[in-house]
């Protein structure tokens, strides 16, 4: 499968179950296929700590929809030709952008809620 399809499929999987989307359910080889990216480069990724999925007690792989959001990532930066520190480094800040927005939104709630108690 073309990764551009995968990467779309991912995207949507994400957005479609956020509130599961931590629970790690994939084996290497569904993350394979469904990422577009061969299970060595996956176990590459998990190497250089770009990617952590979980393991079960027989320490198998097991990916989440958002480890293939992240793999998707994570190859396209590659693909870029971004190197292994500066794609951990613009991973970090899309997660810390990721959290400020989260809080910006709550903030703004809060402020609306304010404005109302008051009128």
């Amino acid at each position: 499968m073309p990764r551009s399809r995968a990467t779309s499929r991912q995207q949507e999987t994400a957005e479609a179950a956020p509130a599961n989307a931590d629970f790690p359910k994939y084996s290497i080889a569904v993350a394979s296929d469904l990422s577009g990216v061969p299970q060595q480069q996956l176990r590459r990724m998990e190497e250089s700590g770009l990617v952590s999925p979980a393991r079960t007690e027989g320490k198998t792989r097991r990916y989440s929809d958002n480890d293939l959001v992240s793999i998707a990532a994570v190859s396209d930066l590659s693909d870029e030709g971004v190197n292994k520190q500066g794609i951990s480094v613009i991973l970090q800040l899309r997660a810390e952008l990721a959290a400020l927005r989260v809080e910006v939104a709550d903030l703004r709630a809060r402020l609306e809620r304010a404005e109302r108690q008051r009128e």
